[in-house]
C-alpha cells in the first residue's frame, strides 16, 4: 500500500487519470441499458490508457485502447452489425500488441482481462454483458496490485462490489419476472 501511494504521490497526472477512471469503473454497472454501460465503460478505458501511459506500463495502455476502440465498435452493433467484423478484427491485434509490448505477469493479466471484457462487449443481453465484464475485473485487480496502481485498485473493487450488486438484482428481477414452473 505504501508503495501505491508513493507512486500516486510522485506522479500527480497520473493520479488524477486515474481518479477519472475509477469514477467511470465503479459507476458502469449502475446504469441499465446496454449502451450507456458501455459509454461508461468507454470513459474508463481511455482514462486508463493515459493513466497507464504516465505509469509506463505500455499493454495495460494498449489493452485499455483496444478496449475503448472495441466499446465504440460495440455500442454500434445494434444498429449496424457489420461493426461485428471490425470488433473481431481487432482480436488478433489485442495478441500481437500483447506479445510486442510484452513486460511478463502485468502482460499477461491484462490481456486476460481484456479478452474476457471482449467477450462480454460483444454481448447483446445485458447479463452475459455484466457477468463477462465483472469476470474481467479480478485479473485487472491482479494486474492492479503488481503494477502499484492505487486508483485501478480500488476501481476494480468498486466495480467488483457495485457490478456483483447489480448483477444480483437483474437476476432477481429476471427470476421474480419468469413464469412458475409446476
Amino acid at each position: 500500500m505504501e508503495r501505491m501511494l508513493a507512486v500516486m504521490a510522485d506522479n500527480p497526472p497520473a493520479a488524477c487519470a486515474g481518479l477519472i477512471a475509477m469514477v467511470c469503473l465503479a459507476s458502469w454497472p449502475l446504469f441499465r441499458t446496454r449502451s450507456m454501460m458501455l459509454f461508461i465503460y468507454t470513459g474508463n478505458s481511455l482514462a486508463f490508457v493515459l493513466h497507464y501511459a504516465l505509469l509506463q506500463h505500455w499493454t495495460a495502455v494498449a489493452m485499455n485502447g483496444l478496449i475503448a476502440a472495441q466499446t465504440v465498435a460495440a455500442i454500434g452493433l445494434v444498429r449496424y452489425p457489420r461493426l461485428r467484423l471490425a470488433y473481431f478484427g481487432m482480436m488478433p491485434v489485442m495478441i500481437d500488441v500483447a506479445y510486442l509490448t510484452w513486460q511478463g505477469s502485468p502482460s499477461f493479466l491484462s490481456a486476460a482481462a481484456t479478452a474476457l471484457s471482449t467477450l462480454g462487449r460483444i454481448q447483446g443481453r445485458e447479463i452475459v454483458l455484466r457477468t463477462l465484464l465483472l469476470a474481467s475485473t479480478p485479473l485487472w485487480a491482479w494486474h492492479d496490485l503488481v503494477v502499484g496502481s492505487l486508483p485501478g485498485l480500488i476501481a476494480d473493487l468498486l466495480s467488483m462490489t457495485i457490478g456483483a450488486t447489480m448483477l444480483l438484482r437483474r437476476l432477481s428481477a429476471v427470476n421474480a419476472s419468469a413464469p412458475a414452473r409446476a
